[in-house]
């Protein structure tokens, strides 16, 4: 995939509204450039939940930089990697919080930050980045920030005077920001048509973890799911489609669906009532993901646009089965096309279209040569262009850029 063009931000004067020069020397807050890495601060309000393993994942294949998470809450059943302090493990600033998130963010997080000390403050999704947008301003800190889909792609313009104060808000962190980034092309434009500047955005999609080698082939039947169970994902339109299948090709053919969800107990019914036998298997652990993955024949995953606008911006887990070597059959949404080469690597056809959707697992459950020469595309061209070590090189680079050195 092509990820456009990577232009070094511009330098930005200090503005009038009272915020802090960028520091043209790439030193830490108040003092002279530490000793070992440079620091960068990976910011979240909430860390982190089950399904940001993107985040983690990120944080862990940045080798030259030294990544300090930090943010506001802990999530309790999250994932295990989380801010030495959070602003939620002290009362006084708990208070302070509620009271004014700025006075808080002073109160705690400068001093945070002054210790360890942070060159470069790094947020994800856009929410985010307008929560940390005044402590990077106040401290004269280059922001980058990383748009996923949700936070672009919510028609927050069109939710009433909240989404409207974000959308200002979000103008703001443009303004200030040196890098925008896109896990795609697809939320590069959503970043324009909000008014983001186009010199300022960088396509790089995160990638994910790979195990060179050689991929133990075995043998595979069913079709597999992967996701949270609600509208967004599409399982309704999986358990349609595969409903419109030759029943004699589903003998023997698991269907499992793994995730967890509000939708969960209408999408058993639904099952039930076309008569297939899915297994819901719940919340899983990446390894047993990554096992049931390498068996399966096909990877159905049919996002589409929900309600309120959320589209897919990128979609990891078609890199993660294409990496298991498993065919991809999906909806032409979003940033979709840009992690499965249709044709190639998988199968999309248009976006609703339940009898394409069907025609596309019919092919693919017929054919095995077909689906085993589509699997092994998708793992060499994960290998080839979606790394994560080999993406998070260039993400250093930006931070590299953004303190000039």
């Amino acid at each position: 995939m092509t990820s456009g063009a990577d232009p070094a931000p511009s330098p930005e004067p200090p503005g009038g509204d009272g915020q802090a020069p960028r520091r043209a020397f790439p030193g830490s807050v108040g003092g002279p450039p530490p000793l070992g890495p440079p620091r960068v601060a990976v910011w979240r309000d909430e860390w982190l939940a089950t399904s940001e393993t993107f985040i983690a994942n990120q944080i862990g294949a940045t080798h030259r930089w030294k990544p300090v998470p930090a943010g506001l809450r802990v999530i309790p059943d999250g994932l295990p990697l989380r801010p030495a302090r959070v602003l939620g493990d002290r009362i006084s600033a708990r208070i302070a919080h509620q009271i004014d998130a700025e006075l808080a963010l002073r109160l705690f997080y400068d001093s945070v930050l002054r210790r360890e000390p942070v060159q470069v403050v790094h947020a994800h999704f856009g929410p985010d980045a307008v929560t940390v947008l005044p402590l990077a301003r106040r401290l004269g800190l280059p922001l980058v920030v990383t748009f996923h889909g949700f936070d672009v792609t919510s028609a927050p313009a069109e939710t009433g005077g909240a989404g409207r104060r974000y959308v200002d808000r979000l103008r703001e962190v443009f303004d200030y920001a040196d890098t925008l980034i896109a896990v795609s092309r697809f939320i590069a434009g959503r970043l324009r048509d909000l008014g983001a500047p186009s010199h300022k955005i960088v396509v790089a999609p995160i990638g994910i973890p790979v195990q060179p080698g050689t991929h133990d082939d075995q043998a595979r039947c069913g079709v597999s799911f992967v996701g949270r169970l609600v509208p967004k994902k599409g399982v309704s339109d999986l358990i349609d489609g595969l409903a419109g299948v030759p029943r004699e090709l589903l003998d023997g053919q698991p269907i499992r669906v793994i995730g967890y969800g509000p939708d969960e107990t209408a999408l058993r019914d639904r099952a039930r009532r076309a008569g297939l036998p899915v297994e819901f298997l719940g919340k899983r652990d990446p390894a047993f993901i990554a096992d049931t993955l390498a068996r399966s024949r096909i990877f159905c995953g049919p996002s589409r646009t929900a309600a309120n606008g959320d589209s897919e911006g990128f979609g990891m887990v078609y890199l993660e089965a294409a990496l298991q070597a498993v065919p991809v059959v999906a909806y032409r949404h979003g940033g979709v096309p840009e992690a499965v080469a249709d044709g190639e690597t998988g199968l999309l056809v248009p976006e609703g279209d339940v009898a394409a959707l069907t025609a596309c697992l019919t092919r693919l459950l017929v054919d095995a040569d077909a689906a085993a020469a589509m699997g092994a595309a998708g793992r060499r061209r994960v290998l080839e262009e979606f790394d994560i070590e080999r993406r998070t090189l260039r993400l250093e680079e930006i931070y590299d850029r953004a303190v000039g050195r």
